[in-house]
């Protein structure tokens, strides 16, 4: 069965990504129903005293390892895309059979991937089932469950993406208005990246913007998401300097614009953030270089133990 269909081989529809609101930005939990469940490797077998088995029957001698793809109507967990990583967590899955017991069964989702042609998501991982329940139902399509993410990643990564954000924001207060071309918000060695060059004393300004991007995390500048129409979101994200394609971030058929505001400054973004500025202060994240290289300016950032 395509990863794609039903068991009915109907498309699934698009998936709700809920963190694309201001509010579900920061829900790590909600019930969805699956639409699809595909098993993509054989099982294997492990020892019933795993510490990561979905707690199989207690008269079951071994469970095995599935790897699982699962698409559901809606989902908190963010995408793999925008220079950030996947999202990671458990979906989980209550089975009330004709036992008097209930088994729960766990997904440990280690990658989320959007296909943008659709819409839809994919959660991938692993399932630990007891030796007697088949892989094809452990997830059938219709069933309730629930969706959790693991919080200590997102709150890295959100913190991460939003301190990517401060280093546009503290360009703009330098008035290095350079268009952004790349932003890497993965924890080994996060930096953005702009096109242009930096026409000043170099150390100077790197000392200065250090300095301005401290400033800003210390103003506790709160954080606001927006979908708001194209013509409205090129202006607020272009009032500085024409940095932005908008119709890159839509399509005709949904010509709306996330819009995320970091430290004042506006634009598109579909990732996770933390609300205010200072909330990168705990950590220490600061800037920790520049180098300008053939037409491109890349700005390094990092907490203070990275």
């Amino acid at each position: 069965m395509s990863p794609t269909m039903t068991a009915n081989n109907q498309a699934n529809p698009a998936t709700q990504l809920i963190h694309l609101t201001y509010d579900g930005n920061f829900e790590l939990d909600t019930d969805a129903t699956v639409l699809n469940c595909r098993i993509i490797d054989e099982p294997s077998e492990i020892t019933s005293d795993d510490s990561n088995a979905a707690i199989p029957s207690s008269d079951s001698p071994a469970s095995r390892n599935v790897r699982v793809e699962l698409q559901l109507d809606q989902t908190t967990m963010h995408p793999q895309g925008g220079g950030q990583p996947t999202d990671v967590g458990i979906i989980r899955i209550a089975d009330h059979g004709s036992s008097s017991s209930c088994c729960t069964y766990f997904a440990q989702i280690d990658k989320v991937c959007l296909d943008r042609s659709t819409g839809i998501v994919t959660h991938s991982g692993s399932v630990h089932a007891s030796e007697n329940v088949e892989p094809t139902i452990m997830f059938p399509p219709g069933s309730s469950v629930t969706v959790s993410v693991d919080a200590y990643n997102r709150r890295i990564l959100s913190e991460c993406h939003t301190a990517g954000h401060v280093v546009d924001a503290a360009m703009a207060k330098c008035e290095a208005l350079l268009p952004p071309v790349k932003g890497y918000h993965f924890m080994d060695g996060p930096y953005v990246e702009y096109a242009g060059n930096i026409d000043q004393d170099k150390e100077g300004f790197l000392e200065k913007l250090k300095r301005v991007y401290l400033e800003l995390i210390d103003e506790d500048i709160p954080t606001t998401i927006q979908t708001l129409p194209l013509h409205e979101a090129s202006s607020i994200c272009n009032r500085l300097a024409q940095n932005f394609n908008m119709r890159d971030f839509c399509t005709e058929a949904n010509p709306y614009v996330r819009v995320v505001t970091v430290a004042g400054y506006s634009c598109p973004c579909g990732g996770t953030h933390v609300s205010s500025t200072r909330e990168l202060k705990e950590r220490g994240w600061c800037i920790k270089g520049l180098r300008c290289k053939k037409g491109v300016v890349r700005v390094k950032y990092g907490h203070r133990d990275c």
